[in-house]
């Protein structure tokens, strides 16, 4: 029966790709790739690290220090000398009688090398 016939591996092959072809970059990113940079970290330390030509950022937890290197790099057009990765684990909140859990953060500090500066609004 033609029913149950398998299809060439060639033709599934087009079919599947073709939708993420056309839709592969939309706003400067991929669709469907979580980004390793979520935000630049802004606090007291952080600005004080800027004399140091060092910058914050807020990374994703899966992040690796090869990873936020090659995306600082591919974004801002710098060059990494670099990376140091800090996790700041969650703590305990209660609020009346109720337990919750604040959430854990994992920031990533950039090092670039000396001459070059990211503009982070």
């Amino acid at each position: 029966m033609a029913l149950f016939k398998k299809k060439p591996k060639t033709e599934v092959k087009a079919k599947e790709t073709a939708p993420v072809e056309a839709a592969k970059v939309a706003h400067g990113r991929q669709l469907g790739v979580k980004t390793v940079l979520k935000q630049p970290w802004f606090s007291e330390r952080a600005t004080d690290l800027l004399a140091q030509n060092k910058y914050v950022f807020l990374v994703n937890d899966n992040a690796t220090k090869p990873s936020v290197r090659d995306e600082v790099q591919r974004r801002y057009g710098v060059r990494v000398v670099s990376v140091n990765i800090v996790r700041k684990m969650g703590k305990p909140k209660r609020f009346r009688n109720s337990i919750g859990r604040q959430s854990g953060i994992k920031k990533a500090i950039v090092t670039l090398k000396a001459g070059d500066k990211i503009e982070i609004q």
